[in-house]
């Protein structure tokens, strides 16, 4: 990345949830004059399409459909915001070039496919900037974040289960686990966080741990962790008791809402320092 100025257009390529929303508002308030959602098909809102300035809806996973639109929307900085689940690089229907693209790649995580694709958009001359960028509000502090703070028992399990998310996404296999007492329950695969809350869950029964986490050298560009009410309603229904994430490193979308979720849960939340950078933003 060469450069952190607030660009004149920004161009958002937006899966689902609320992140493209969030993230055109915020790039509206820090400057940025005008918006460009490039949403795919059957993931990105109308909320976020409305949001934007100007919107156009892709196919996921269409390489000719996709330069096309970058093209013709004129901007030179670009962000990824939403979910995009990695599974839909093998189920959704993709041209020739997409298919060649991933059969390339002999280590396949969120990592190594989706800075494949940044590598192809940039050589249209676009810049990615981190996706944190505008969502400053959105970046937790440290320190406990409900209401309720964690348990004696909880932290402890938040201390051990901060070293071995740590370590599992050190080795890209995932940002999520799910812990108590001690016993590592589920640990995120390609599947993703919601699955994986859900396994632990079935587990535990209740009074599990979630923990979440970016690794070393993360790149902020693309798979920034992130929290949303979704997550606290699935931790609700299985009957986990507490979140730890990274302070300065994750993204709870939007704070308020979620953490007013979590106190009507009774779920605690902790954002847990560490000495990694924080997630760049305006």
């Amino acid at each position: 990345m060469t450069t952190l100025k607030i660009p004149e257009s920004l161009l958002v390529l937006a899966g689902w949830g609320d992140f493209p929303r969030l993230i055109m508002e915020g790039a509206h308030a820090a400057g940025v004059k005008r918006t460009v959602m490039l949403g795919f098909k059957g993931s990105a809102l109308r909320s976020a399409r409305q949001a934007a300035d100007e919107a156009r809806m892709i196919p996921f996973g269409n390489f000719e459909q996709t330069r096309k639109a970058i093209r013709e929307s004129g901007c030179r900085h670009a962000v990824l915001a939403g979910q995009i689940n990695p599974l839909c690089l093998f189920r959704s229907r993709t041209d020739a070039e997409f298919r060649r693209e991933i059969a390339a790649i002999g280590i396949r995580n969120a990592h190594t496919l989706f800075n494949r694709f940044i590598e192809i958009i940039e050589e249209l001359g676009v810049e990615f900037l981190p996706s944190s960028l505008f969502m400053r509000q959105h970046i937790p502090l440290a320190g406990v974040l409900t209401d309720r703070a964690p348990t004696s028992a909880e932290t402890a399990d938040i201390t051990y289960g901060n070293e071995v998310a740590m370590a599992v996404c050190n080795l890209d296999i995932g940002q999520t686990i799910v812990v108590k007492d001690g016993v590592v329950l589920a640990v995120e695969g390609f599947d993703g966080t919601d699955p994986t809350i859900k396994r632990g869950g079935r587990i535990a029964r209740r009074g599990a741990i979630v923990i979440k986490v970016a690794k070393e050298g993360h790149d902020m560009r693309f798979d920034i962790p992130v929290i949303g009410t979704k997550t606290i309603a699935i931790m609700k229904r299985v009957g986990s008791t507490a979140l730890s994430v990274q302070a300065g490193r994750t993204l709870l979308l939007d704070q308020p809402h979620v953490v007013a979720a979590a106190n009507r849960a009774g779920i605690a939340i902790i954002a847990v320092p560490s000495k990694l950078p924080a997630a760049p933003a305006f």
